[in-house]
């Protein structure tokens, strides 16, 4: 017979309530044990072969370009990061505006070259459209908007004395450029309310996102 204390399989909640009703420290450890398992299991089963593919790809350019261990951990958390940054679109069809691609691109190609910061804008921008359930026909322009905003990165930044915030605002001008251009070409007049929402919103969350992170990771990118 089941009393008032059953605790239904997978029901965490219920489960945290009938732990701290009992508050034995077992029954803590316990708890803990086990929403540490489901949550490398829920890990683990995300790592399908299309996503271990975009992982792999990242963590090999890092070993190709990548000076040590910091700096390889480093670029694959933004690029994991840029990646995932877009998932909403799955269930919520809006444009991606809020991302990290920008932010992981201009900081890769200032810290570790042209050719870093260029593969890391394509990778990403690539890996960001395949999870979201994006590609469509303008992905190749996406990553060729940010491909070249990672290749000039460094040159801007350490070349001509630019802050990164003014880079990570130049990076942003040269997607939109791209990207946008294809939008009109493709849907006339109708998209430009949706294109000047993407701008206006990418552009805001872009300059939060520089503005308190920026210059922290390029300089410990830098150590």
């Amino acid at each position: 017979m089941a009393g008032s204390d059953q605790v239904f399989p997978g029901d965490a909640k219920s489960e945290l309530v009938n732990v701290v009703r009992k508050g034995r420290f077992s029954d803590y450890v316990s708890f803990a044990r086990r929403q540490v398992f489901d949550l490398v299991s829920s890990f683990f089963k995300s790592l399908t072969p299309r996503n271990v593919l975009l992982l792999v790809s990242a963590v090999v350019i890092l070993a190709l370009f990548g000076r040590n261990l910091k700096d390889i951990v480093l670029v694959s958390i933004l690029a994991v990061a840029a990646s995932y940054s877009t998932v909403y679109k799955r269930t919520i069809r809006v444009p991606s505006a809020v991302e990290l691609v920008t932010l992981g691109t201009v900081i890769t190609g200032a810290a570790y070259g042209p050719v870093v910061g260029a593969l890391f804008g394509v990778v990403t921008t690539i890996a960001s459209e395949i999870i979201s359930s994006g590609v469509d026909v303008n992905t190749l322009f996406y990553a060729v908007g940010r491909g070249i905003a990672g290749g000039v990165s460094q040159t801007l930044i350490f070349g001509l004395g630019w802050g990164v915030v003014a880079v990570g605002m130049i990076a942003l001008v040269i997607f939109h450029a791209v990207s946008d251009a294809i939008y009109v070409v493709s849907g006339g007049i109708e998209a430009v309310p949706k294109i000047l929402y993407f701008i206006v919103i990418n552009t805001l969350f872009n300059l939060i996102m520089f503005t308190f992170f920026g210059n922290l990771l390029l300089a410990f990118a830098q150590l």
